[in-house]
């Protein structure tokens, strides 16, 4: 079995796999395409590394800042 060092959003979109973002405040989960999340970041100029999207992502529910950022599989 291979494995792929997964920590940037590029990494993800290229290996197939979404992002599942889990607020730290709240807990509510969201699933992200990884190939549009790049496409919106880079426009934005914004670093593409899971740890730096991790500090800046903002929870729609609660507001709260800072969010754990993993790969997921992509459910169709």
């Amino acid at each position: 079995m291979v494995r792929h060092k997964l920590d940037s959003v590029n990494e993800c979109a290229r290996r197939g796999y979404n992002l599942r973002f889990t607020c730290d405040g709240c807990g509510h989960v969201v699933e992200a395409n990884s190939s549009e999340l790049m496409i919106e970041l880079n426009a934005r100029r914004v670093s593409l590394t899971l740890s730096t999207i991790e500090e800046k992502a903002r929870c729609s529910e609660c507001g709260h800042r800072g969010a754990a950022v993993v790969p997921c599989d992509i459910n169709f």
